[in-house]
Parts: structure tokens; C-alpha cells; sequence
């Protein structure tokens, strides 16, 4: 093992070497976070799960760094890579180009200083005076660097630090936020500690400063006044997420036995798991978000060590830029931001399905029975629950039980529905449902608008402002949730008590009964598939009369002028027949049903449905990548543009009142709003859940996931659970 890393990963934390004569050399603890830019380092970040360690290890090049030292930091972080046992993954970073997760390590952001070993660098005396001016950028993930001693060099967007030896000031830009304020006066602490043996004084220069304090730092700096300090526009983007030109992602084979590298094509969009061989080595290609090195657990280790280099002489054939994001990753370990770009994923049988990842408590947490029992969750019924128990699987206020008040969109505007026919949805319509439910003594609301199918953009966009408006008349109180047809939450479904029945078309101005309205098939013939795990989530939803509309793994009942048929597929549990005779009884009360399974359908069955024909025939095992949280920290810059920061490794204090956040649990979406959020940011928080949706590499829609609107002291235990820790009062404690 190589010397400098034989403790290294044990303990969880952060260690950093430098790259010096091509060894890491242990980097002094007090200068993390300082980086020079003629100087390459290895970043290991070790994460404690339980009784397990997760690394990250991040090679970081400075702009002025020499080859050669590059080159010694990726072999070597190989080595660390191989001292872990192939465990961690490794991110390539270059200056001013680093990731989120990189970023996220130094909690008073990273500082870039000109120089290095090389250059003859070896400390900085305390004492000595020479005036540095550092442009802090970044809201949580901050960035300083050194800019020119000028205050044509400002804006009022940003916050900047005068170093003068013994005085540091803090310049607050006029436009700033509180999190670059604070952020800003962190980084300044730390420059004093670093660079000043913590003997500097520090000084904030904002809105509430006397005039002779703000006269003072433009003496200090050498030039200027506040007039003479630029807009905020002209301070760039901190952070942009904007929806980027469609990119294709492509996945390569990559291999060297020939003696000579060659890159070959596998596949694009949509990728599948099986597409990986453990005995190859791949590149996979995002385009958008850099590209990741898979390396297959019977490579050799040649390949292995070659894998990063390989990497690289990607980004020259293909023309990227030198600062594109590298991520070597192993199989097994592969985390689900690389997992996301494939459409079908093999999990292990006590993980599947759901989407993101639970545990069996929280899923317990969801059930209906408050005994349930969490160990009778087998993968069979996990499975059950993924394909048939609905989405936003954790969002469960209470058990269903609350007040419902439904209205229909028409004619743009809400119209009372019969309670009598409450759970009978159209899919050529649009709902909003207004659900009241009591908890520890308080009112709550749960406004659902559900969006059919074949409903028109009008008539969406229609539920969509009057859900806002229903809100606005409870005070704000309400959780906003849009649900599309087919994807409906599970605390949804729960409302209807297993009565619930979608039908093809729009509904009749004289709906009176299941037969009434004005899409009814006029020869008597309807297909309708059932889904369900318990007889409160149980739903049948009609689909067109042909073979093509069956599938293995459901039951279906088929209605004719003469007969009710209950098909029985192959893969249907035991849960979903005994859900479906009720169903049938529901739909057509008047036929004794014929139980059909599959493979012993009668002539009837099949010329009902227009003769045999081809289905879908069963699982294939594969089920959707399951997917951390991710929290997105959402604003509006000057320039009206939306941009979008990713917090990793997030915790509550890090949803900031003055914006908006976007939380994606990895199945359903929540936007955030903060107390303090402007109205822009408040009437742009679906679109900008839909835009990160349209960006989101997975195969989820921006149409049809579902995407729950809250507020500060709002929150439901869904969106809570999903953060370490949480603290009903903390913003009473941090005050304004």
C-alpha cells in the first residue's frame, strides 16, 4: 500500500494531499480549502453509513498545473482507489469547473491563489501587506476568487473581500441575498485564520454602514464609490440550470487489446442494464453532465488504471472541453446519478421498486393497518406495491378517511360533482379535489387537480389556477399536489375506497350512472384493466377493446352486451383477483362474471376484442434505477432567467426562506416556497419543477409525474422524512 494512504478512509471526513515532486504529501489541515492554481491535489471524502464507509475521491488540477503532476494525481488516486478495494468513485475536477458534490466538502467555500510548489510557494507570513480583492460567488457552494484590485471588478449581485492585511472588509453588493451575505462573511473569517494566523480584523460594508465605513474600503481598495459599482447582471449567473439543447446520450465500449485505444459505439437513449459487460470497460456519454468511466469487476487491472486516461482521450477526440466532468465508477457500486440514464435496472430483491429508496418502516408508515407488520414486505409483494400501490408512495397524511369536495373543469371554470358519482373520473377531463383532513387538532388541505389524459392544455392549465386560487381562500395552508391520469399518488387513491373507475372520453352534461355518458361504447363492449394491493387502493381504468391492451402480469375485465369476463394474467398475485371480483361487481352489477386465465380464453373472449393478437407477456425483472433525494436551490436572477444550484448531502437549514426549492424524492417532485420568496419566484415554482423535470436525464415525464406544491411550516412528514433530521421550530429559533 502506498505510504501516505495507509490510514486513510477509516475515519469519517476529509483528508487532501498534494501533489508534490509526483507524491501526495498530506495537506495541512488549517489550508483546506485553499487551493493554488499551479498545484494538483487528491480530495477523499469518507461517508459513514451505518456500520459501512462510502468514499469519494475527487482529483482536483489547478489551470497552471504541469502535466506531468495531472498525471501523477490520477495514477495516484487509483492507488487510493485500489487501498479501498474499488469501492469509491472518482470525480475528475479542474479549477473553476468543479462539481456540486466537490464544492459541498468545504462548507466556507474554496479559494483559488496564484502559484504553487513549483512556483517556490511554501507559506504566507501573517504579517505581510498585500492587498488581494476575492468576488465570493455561489449561494451554497462558494467559489472566491481573486479578481482585479479594481471596483470596476464589482456588482451589486455579489459579495466581495478586500484583504488588507489587518483590516478585511466585506463588501455586501446591494442586490445580494442573506445566504451570500453569510456565506461571504465565512469566507472572510477564513481567510483571516488562514492567511492571517487569525489576527486580522474583520469589517461588513453594507446598507446599514455609515458613510465614513463605506469611504473607508474604497480608500482601502484604491479607487471608486458605491456609484461606480456595476449592476448586478453584470456579475454572471452563480448557477444556471436552464434546458439545454436536446443532447443524445450514448454509451461506448472502450478497449485497448489491439495495443491501441478504440472507442466503439453500443447504444443511445433509452440504455439498458444488460448493455454491460462485466469483462468490458464503457464511457458513457451525458453530454450535459460529463461523462462517466464504468469499469466491469473482471477487467484487469491494467484496464483499471488505464480507465481515467482512456477518459480523457475521449474528451480530445470528441472535442470537450478540458474542464468536462469524469466519474470512474465500478460495477456494483454504481450510484444512481449513473443509474438514472438506463430505463430498466435490476435491483437487489429487498429494494425493489417504488422509485426511490425506503425503508421499511416508512413504507409501513404508508399502510393502511396500523399492526402492519414491516417484515411481510417479501420482494413479491414489494414488487406488487411498485406496479400497482401508486406513486408519491410516501406521501400519507392520514388513512383516506378525510372530507372530499370534487369539482369538474367546464367551460374553463369549477362545476360541483355529485358526491353520488365521487370516484368516476373522465380522461377527456380535468378535476380539482379539495380534500380536508384533521391532525393534532388543526384543519389541514390536501388540493389535488387530476389531469385526464386526453384532456385539453386549456382545460390543465384551468385546474392548475384554480387550485392557486383555492389555496388563496385557505390562507395559503394548502398542499398543492397535480396528478396526471395513471399516475396518481397513493394517498389518491385511498379517497375512493377501492370505487375508483376512469373511463374513456369526456363526461355528459346528463350523467346519471356508469352507462350515462357521451363517450359510452354503443355496442356494449369495454376493457377495463384493475389494479390494486389492498381493497382501498383498488382502481379499474377503461382501455380500448383490443389484444394489444392486455398484459401478463394484470387482471382485466372485459364487458359484453351478453357476458362479463375476468381475465386472470399469468403474473397477477393474489391481491389484484381478489380486488378484481370486486371491481367487476362495481362496473357490471347485473352479470355473474366468467373467470378467464389466460391461455384458456373462449372464442368469445377473443372476437369481443376483434380476434387474438400480441400483448405484452409478463416482467422482465428490470424495474426503474432506484434514485436518491436530491435537493435544487431555485431563484430568479436579475436577468429574469431561472437558475438552479444542486445541494448535496442537503439538511434542513439549507432550504432558504428567500427562494424556492425543488426537492425530487426520485419518484415524486416538491417545490418549496420560503416565507420570503418573491411572487415571480412563487408563480414560476410548477414551471420550474417542470424544467428540471424536462432536463432530468431518467425516463420519468414532465407531464406526468407528480408534483406537490408546499410552504415554509407546511411541510408534510413525506417531504420531511426525507432530510436527517428535522426540527418543526428551527426557523422560530433562527428568527427573521
Amino acid at each position: 500500500m502506498y505510504p501516505a494512504f495507509e490510514d486513510a478512509g477509516k475515519e469519517p471526513g476529509l483528508l487532501i494531499w498534494r501533489i508534490e515532486n509526483f507524491e501526495a504529501v498530506p495537506y495541512p489541515k488549517e489550508n483546506y480549502g485553499k487551493f493554488y492554481s499551479g498545484d494538483s491535489y487528491i480530495i477523499l471524502f469518507t461517508k459513514k453509513n451505518g456500520s459501512d464507509f462510502s468514499w469519494d475521491i475527487h482529483f482536483w488540477l489547478g489551470s497552471d498545473t504541469a502535466q506531468d503532476e495531472a498525471g501523477a494525481a490520477a495514477i495516484l488516486s487509483v492507488e487510493l482507489d485500489d487501498s479501498l478495494g474499488g469501492a469509491p468513485v472518482q470525480h475528475r475536477e479542474v479549477q473553476e469547473h468543479e462539481s456540486q458534490l466537490f464544492l459541498s466538502h468545504f462548507k466556507s467555500g474554496i479559494r483559488y491563489l496564484p502559484g504553487g510548489v513549483a512556483s517556490g510557494f511554501h507559506h504566507v507570513d501573517p504579517d505581510a501587506v498585500e492587498k488581494k480583492l476575492f468576488q465570493v460567488k455561489g449561494k451554497r457552494n462558494v467559489r472566491v476568487r481573486q479578481v482585479n484590485l479594481s471596483a470596476a471588478a464589482m456588482n451589486k449581485g455579489d459579495c466581495f473581500i478586500l484583504d488588507a492585511g489587518k483590516q478585511i472588509f466585506v463588501y455586501v453588493g446591494q442586490k445580494s441575498k442573506k445566504t451570500e451575505r453569510l456565506k461571504a462573511i465565512s469566507a472572510a473569517n477564513q481567510i483571516r485564520d488562514q492567511d492571517h494566523a487569525g489576527r486580522a480584523e474583520v469589517h461588513i460594508i453594507d446598507e446599514y454602514s455609515s458613510q465614513p465605513e463605506t469611504c473607508r474600503f474604497f480608500e482601502e481598495l484604491g479607487s471608486g464609490s458605491p456609484d461606480e459599482v456595476a449592476d448586478e447582471t453584470v456579475g454572471g449567473d452563480d448557477a444556471e440550470f436552464e434546458k439545454k439543447q436536446e443532447a443524445v446520450v450514448v454509451l461506448y465500449r472502450v478497449s485497448d487489446s489491439s495495443g491501441e485505444v478504440t472507442v466503439d459505439k453500443v447504444a443511445e437513449k433509452p440504455l439498458h442494464q444488460d448493455m454491460l459487460k462485466s469483462t468490458d470497460c464503457y464511457i458513457l456519454d451525458t453530454v450535459t453532465s460529463g461523462i462517466f468511466v464504468w469499469i466491469g469487476k473482471h477487467c484487469t487491472k491494467d484496464e483499471k488504471v488505464e480507465a481515467m486516461k482512456l477518459a480523457q482521450k475521449f474528451l480530445a477526440t470528441n472535442n470537450y472541453p478540458v474542464w468536462t466532468k469524469i466519474q470512474r465508477i465500478v460495477e456494483d457500486g454504481e450510484p444512481s446519478a449513473f443509474k438514472q440514464y438506463f430505463s430498466g435496472w435490476r435491483e437487489a430483491e429487498d429494494q425493489i421498486g417504488l422509485g426511490r429508496v425506503f425503508t421499511l418502516e416508512q413504507i409501513a408508515a404508508s399502510m393502511p393497518e396500523p399492526d402492519f407488520d414491516p417484515s411481510s414486505l417479501h420482494a413479491g409483494k414489494l414488487r406488487s406495491l411498485a406496479k400497482s400501490g401508486g406513486k408519491a408512495f410516501g406521501f400519507m397524511p392520514d388513512d383516506g378517511s378525510g372530507n372530499v369536495e370534487i369539482f369538474r373543469i367546464e367551460n374553463f371554470e369549477l362545476t360541483p360533482v355529485d358526491p353520488a358519482t365521487y370516484g368516476m373520473f373522465f380522461g377527456g377531463d380535468s378535476y380539482v379535489i379539495k380534500y380536508t383532513y384533521e391532525k393534532n387538532g388543526r384543519q389541514n388541505y390536501v388540493i389535488y387537480f387530476w389531469q385526464g389524459q386526453d384532456s385539453t392544455q386549456d382545460e390543465r392549465t384551468a385546474s392548475a389556477v384554480h387550485t392557486v386560487q383555492m389555496d388563496s381562500k385557505l390562507g395559503g395552508r394548502a398542499v398543492q399536489v397535480r396528478v396526471t391520469q395513471g399516475h396518481e399518488p397513493r394517498h389518491f387513491l385511498r379517497i375512493f375506497k377501492g370505487k375508483m373507475v376512469v373511463f374513456l372520453g369526456g363526461k355528459a352534461s346528463g350523467f346519471r350512472n356508469l352507462r350515462d355518458h357521451d363517450t359510452y361504447d354503443a355496442d356494449g363492449t369495454r376493457l377495463f384493466q384493475v389494479r390494486g394491493t389492498c381493497p382501498d387502493d383498488v382502481r379499474a381504468v377503461q382501455v380500448r377493446e383490443v389484444p394489444s391492451s392486455l398484459n401478463s402480469d394484470d387482471v382485466f375485465i372485459l364487458e359484453t352486451p351478453n357476458a362479463s369476463y375476468l381475465w386472470i394474467g399469468k403474473g397477477a398475485n393474489d391481491e389484484e383477483k381478489e380486488m378484481a371480483q370486486t371491481a367487476v361487481h362495481l362496473l357490471d352489477p347485473v352479470h355473474a362474471p366468467i373467470t378467464v386465465n389466460e391461455g384458456d380464453e373462449p372464442s368469445e373472449f377473443w372476437s369481443s376484442l376483434g380476434g387474438e393478437g400480441e400483448y405484452k407477456k409478463g416482467y422482465d425483472g428490470r424495474g426503474r434505477p432506484l434514485l436518491v433525494p436530491r435537493l435544487f436551490h431555485c431563484h430568479v436572477s436579475p436577468a429574469g432567467k431561472l437558475q438552479v444550484e444542486e445541494i448535496t448531502h442537503f439538511k434542513q437549514e439549507d432550504l432558504d426562506e428567500d427562494d424556492v426549492m425543488v426537492l425530487d424524492s426520485g419518484d415524486e417532485i416538491y417545490v418549496w416556497f420560503g416565507n420570503k420568496a418573491s411572487e415571480d419566484e412563487r408563480q414560476m415554482g410548477l414551471k420550474m419543477a417542470e424544467e428540471y423535470l424536462k432536463s432530468d436525464p431518467t425516463d420519468r415525464s414532465h407531464e406526468l409525474t407528480p408534483i406537490f406544491t408546499l410552504k415554509q411550516g407546511d411541510e408534510p412528514v413525506s417531504f420531511t422524512s426525507l432530510f436527517p433530521s428535522w426540527n418543526a421550530s428551527l426557523w422560530e429559533v433562527c428568527g427573521p
